[in-house]
């Protein structure tokens, strides 16, 4: 499978919408064109000049907005990952590559470690967002919980390079669970600093 290239420095989990900005001549083409043929394109992740292989085709879900001089604001979705085996020699203004697709290995899912990391991460964003935050319920999560709970979670561009890139949804939710645990603590002593500054000066209790 042939798929045009969108390199970004972002990573791009299946079934998670993002917004993108589209204004170079060659990316205003591509997404054109999948616009036109109701296609899709590939986002990889770029660091430094590198470009990781393993990504994510995207589909545009909305056209928020359309500029007089060509520009778009869209609405991207994840769709499957992929693995680039190759870039291929299309005379195109934007990239192209030969990919293959990524499948998870084929194993239960640990419905305690998902109920876990599920606590922890709507703990997180009711701590950092406030009363009526936007949670998550078991029956909110797909087959993939830890590509719905990523893109909150605060992890790191290289973190969830690693999340993408693993086959095994429990291997991905332990590293998620991990990095939620270690990240809790200090959110919580944010916060207590931050009930220092609007009290009296003294540290309350944090429960």
């Amino acid at each position: 499978m042939t798929l045009g290239l969108f390199p970004l420095n972002l990573v791009l989990f299946p079934h998670v919408r993002v917004p993108l900005h589209i204004f170079e001549p060659r990316y205003k083409e591509l997404v054109r064109e999948c616009l036109e043929r109701g296609s899709e394109f590939g986002i990889n992740l770029v660091e430094d000049g590198h470009m990781h292989p393993v990504g994510c085709a995207a589909r545009v879900v909305e056209v928020t907005q359309r500029y007089p001089d060509g520009r778009l604001d869209v609405i991207v979705e994840g769709t499957q990952r992929f693995r680039l085996i190759e870039l291929t020699g299309e005379d195109r203004p934007f990239a192209t590559g030969s990919v293959e697709n990524l499948f998870d290995d084929e194993e239960p899912l640990d419905a305690l470690l998902v109920e876990k990391c599920l606590e922890t991460y709507n703990t997180i964003v009711s701590l950092v967002y406030g009363a009526g935050a936007p949670t998550l319920t078991t029956d909110d999560l797909g087959l993939r919980p830890s590509f719905e709970m990523a893109p909150k979670s605060g992890l790191a561009t290289d973190q969830k390079q690693r999340l993408l890139e693993s086959s095994s949804e429990n291997a991905r939710l332990e590293m998620l669970y991990t990095h939620l645990s270690e990240l809790l603590p200090m959110i919580r002593k944010a916060e207590a600093v931050q009930r220092v500054v609007q009290s009296d000066g003294y540290i309350r209790a944090v429960t």
